[in-house]
């Protein structure tokens, strides 16, 4: 799991939007994008990032703003 610490000032690398942790993945709502987490480590490498579905994208914009 990601430490709320590192979660915290985590960003995407295309637009520096913060990211949400979601189902083992980070995401970004600004882009609609996802990272994956490998062994606790995000990959946060824009070639690996992966379309958020449009089911996907309304739980992340739910869980906007919810970052503690």
């Amino acid at each position: 799991m990601i430490d709320e610490t590192l979660l915290s000032i985590l960003a995407c690398p295309v637009c520096k939007a913060p990211l949400q942790l979601d189902e083992g993945r980070l995401v970004c709502t600004q882009t609609r994008v996802s990272y994956p987490i490998e062994d606790d480590i995000p990959i946060l490498l824009a070639d690996r990032a992966e379309p958020v579905h449009p089911d996907d994208r309304s739980q992340a914009h739910a869980t906007s703003g919810s970052r503690a």
